[in-house]
């Protein structure tokens, strides 16, 4: 026994040295979760957390109590190990973590944005150091790893907006002109910009026409494709153009008058509907990507906040008037307690589970209800920011 506690004694430096850094590692993760530092940055807390540990556990060889030799082969012992599992690890792990900083520093899409990469179109969910999270239009999240993405083609929507086009064939019997009028027809009612219309084929039975334009709203890109497409084969029809080249055969014989389109349809749906249903496509497929879009907009607007309210004070300082001066200062101390309750909001929504992991359907509703609330809090924050950032401006230029 005294023995033992001996040998306990020797080694009472090591075990220190050991449960401190365990210490050190618990009180870091507590600190990245309440203070909500490198929140969206997980395997960065996750590589700090392991640095610690490692740095912990080679302080505590070097305090135990055997020679010089003996700590050497224990050192070199982990060392072998450490390069062993980074050795069978570094072909898929550094490629896709060396990836994912490259794809940071280039910043090709942003959480939201339409993406294609070979056969997979979506949207962007989630954006890791080792993978990217997609959403397709079949609803499904796929997962891509980040070396993928920078090793092939990839393709993404800009938010400014997309060129949509629709190609059709049609008989050279058909004058070019009426067929232009037609097609830029469609376009319109499609609230297309830059429309144009280009010949693209002239085949031996058929001319292959392509319409197509300039689409502002990406958000509805599924529907809005889709509406084209109805527009310019509406269009055509009514103008009596017949979608269907010279070549066309049919077991039934038709009369030489008969004309190949369908018949008139008293019984549409009205604009307003046909509009709410469909808009509904995108709320289906892109459910995950449409949340994890507010809430990384809720993330971005919360983050400026705090500059936009320092860029105020700063300029609050340059009015003369004390009145006007006082005035203003208590707008802005009217607005805190409501910031400050966002940011609450916005820690505890990073404490709950991912909206784009699989959740149980009561903490999905729980998370959806805070992010609804938290969305229209941080749209109503961000524009009595902006009207106080006008009336500051106002203040000032009517002084200067």
């Amino acid at each position: 026994m005294n023995g033992f506690n001996m040998i306990l004694q020797d080694m009472a430096v090591s075990i220190i040295v050991l449960f401190a850094s365990i210490g050190i590692a618990i009180g870091l993760q507590y600190i990245f979760r309440k203070k909500n530092i490198l929140a969206r940055e997980k395997i960065v807390q996750q590589l700090i957390l392991f640095i610690v540990l490692i740095l912990g556990f080679i302080f505590a060889i070097f305090t135990l109590p055997i020679t010089i030799e003996g700590k050497n082969l224990i050192l070199t012992l982990l060392g072998i190990v450490i390069g062993a599992l980074i050795t069978f690890a570094s072909t898929t792990f550094v490629a896709n973590v060396m990836a994912g900083v490259m794809l940071r520093i280039i910043n090709p899409f942003k959480i939201g944005d339409f993406v294609r990469i070979d056969d997979t179109f979506g949207k962007v969910t989630e954006i890791n150091f080792l993978q990217t999270q997609v959403q397709s239009i079949d609803r499904d999240l796929i997962t891509i790893p980040n070396k993928i993405l920078v090793s092939n083609p990839l393709k993404t929507i800009r938010y400014s907006g997309t060129i949509v086009t629709a190609s059709v064939s049609l008989g050279y019997d058909i004058p070019r002109k009426k067929i232009e009028e037609s097609l830029f027809s469609a376009a319109e009612r499609s609230e297309l910009e830059n429309t144009f219309v280009h010949v693209t084929k002239l085949g031996d039975f058929a001319v292959t026409y392509k319409v197509g334009g300039l689409l502002r709203d990406i958000e509805s890109l599924i529907t809005a494709r889709s509406n084209f497409k109805k527009n310019v084969m509406d269009s055509l029809h009514e103008d009596g153009i017949e979608i269907v080249s010279p070549t066309f055969m049919n077991q039934r014989v038709y009369s030489p008058d008969y004309v190949c389109m369908p018949p008139v349809d008293n019984k549409r749906a009205s604009e307003n509907e046909q509009q709410i249903h469909d808009t509904r496509t995108e709320e289906i497929i892109f459910d995950k990507a449409i949340e994890a879009q507010i809430l990384h907009q809720i993330y971005v607007t919360v983050d400026n906040l705090t500059d936009r309210r320092k860029g105020m004070e700063e300029l609050i300082k340059t009015i003369s008037d004390p009145a006007k001066k006082e005035e203003l200062e208590k707008m802005m101390s009217s607005l805190r307690p409501e910031e400050e309750k966002l940011k609450q909001d916005i820690l505890e929504l990073k404490d709950m589970p991912d909206i784009t992991a699989i959740i149980e359907d009561d903490e999905k509703e729980a998370v959806l209800s805070l992010i609804g609330k938290a969305e229209n809090d941080a749209k109503r924050i961000a524009e009595q920011f902006k009207s106080l950032e006008q009336r500051i401006q106002k203040t000032i230029d009517e002084k200067a």
